[in-house]
């Protein structure tokens, strides 16, 4: 592996940066296992909340949610520090990490935040890793979801280990602290059969928790896995700005654009053979670079639209 990709993904962005957290992340397990066990039990899931609000949270011990804290933090709970600062407050620095079983004392977030916040412990020990948009076939029985995993460098195998940090133990029949590429479906890969019209149970896949998106769906995961492998862990909704006027209509965005999502696909099925070309687009294509946001207002992108988006 060349050295100056494994350099690239020890740093840290604005998501995955640990700021004052580092000595205390670097204090917590160092078995990879322990670790990520650790990581995803300080959180809830959204739609594991919504059962819960409907009376359908099957569960042994019988937890109970307060009325006030029916809300998913996604939108608020953007960066690692903000995680870790939620979770102090919530339970104090004593007990901070230490796997409680009270669901109020957790963080309700989906996979998104769960990877960010694992891999920023990840790097704050000097491991190189980074956080993957793609799917999961393995969470629902008749749906393949959005999903969000963590691949960290194992130095020893002189490979990238895939982790979900998110998912628990039980959702699939195979080890999620360390699995083969193939149990995922990666959002490239996905883009690409898409566009080919040879993508097996396409009816099925979805974002979860949000009616049908379409064909858009793999254009969000395959913005999200690009953005996320250069340090910009960008959430569901912060898409470029081309695809977010779009909305869930793919037939809107350009032929021209269309393509060349095509060929930053073709590049991304092998990350690390192609990083100075994925390195290249991501610091010249100021379409795929430009999310939207409350700040640009509609004439900043419009003018973007008319410069870059042709």
């Amino acid at each position: 592996m060349d050295n100056k990709i494994l350099e690239h993904y020890k740093q840290t962005g604005l998501y995955t940066n640990y700021g004052p957290y580092k000595e205390y992340f670097m204090s917590l397990p160092d078995d990879i296992y322990a670790l990520r066990d650790l990581v995803n039990n300080q959180h809830i899931h959204k739609m594991s909340l919504y059962r819960s609000f409907k009376g359908e949270n099957n569960n042994k011990n019988n937890l109970k949610y307060k009325w006030e804290n029916y809300r998913c933090l996604d939108d608020v709970l953007l960066t690692a520090t903000a995680m870790t600062a939620e979770l102090f407050r919530l339970n104090g620095k004593d007990e901070f990490l230490v796997g409680g079983t009270d669901p109020n004392k957790k963080l309700v977030i989906t996979c998104r935040y769960v990877a960010v916040l694992f891999a920023s412990i990840l790097k704050a020990k000097g491991i190189p890793c980074r956080c993957r948009s793609g799917f999961a076939p393995y969470l629902y029985k008749d749906q393949i979801v959005d999903h969000w995993i963590v691949q960290y460098y194992d130095k020893n195998f002189n490979k990238w280990v895939n982790v979900d940090a998110e998912a628990n133990l039980k959702h699939a029949d195979f080890n999620i602290r360390n699995f083969d590429d193939s149990k995922f479906i990666w959002a490239a890969d996905a883009w690409l059969k898409m566009r080919k019209g040879k993508l097996e149970n396409k009816e099925k896949y979805d974002v979860t928790g949000v009616t049908h998106c379409g064909d858009m769906t793999f254009a969000w995961s395959l913005m999200m896995d690009f953005h996320a492998l250069f340090h910009d862990e960008i959430n569901y909704v912060t898409m470029p700005v081309f695809l977010f006027k779009a909305q869930k209509d793919l037939y809107q965005v350009t032929k021209t654009s269309l393509l060349e999502m095509d060929k930053l696909a073709r590049l991304m099925l092998d990350v690390d053979k192609n990083f100075d070309k994925l390195k290249q687009i991501w610091e010249t294509n100021k379409k795929f670079r430009c999310v939207a946001s409350c700040l640009q207002g509609e004439k900043f992108q419009l003018q973007l639209d008319k410069k870059d988006f042709s």
